[in-house]
């Protein structure tokens, strides 16, 4: 996340939601975002719809 050296865990269930600032970047470590979702039968082509619209 822009503008912290710190990782920012970012997790959801149902309608909650919510972030915690993680431990520090290690030194080259690269800096990468990840999305797990867990679910039984999810409409892969719904979630990459969703996330193509959020692009900036």
């Amino acid at each position: 996340m822009k503008g912290t050296d710190r990782k920012v865990i970012f997790q959801g269930v149902h309608q909650l939601m919510g972030s915690d600032l993680g431990p520090q970047w290690a030194e080259g470590e690269a800096r990468t975002s990840k999305m797990v979702f867990i679910g039984i039968d999810l409409p892969k082509d719904i979630f990459l719809q969703g996330l193509e619209q959020s692009l900036v």
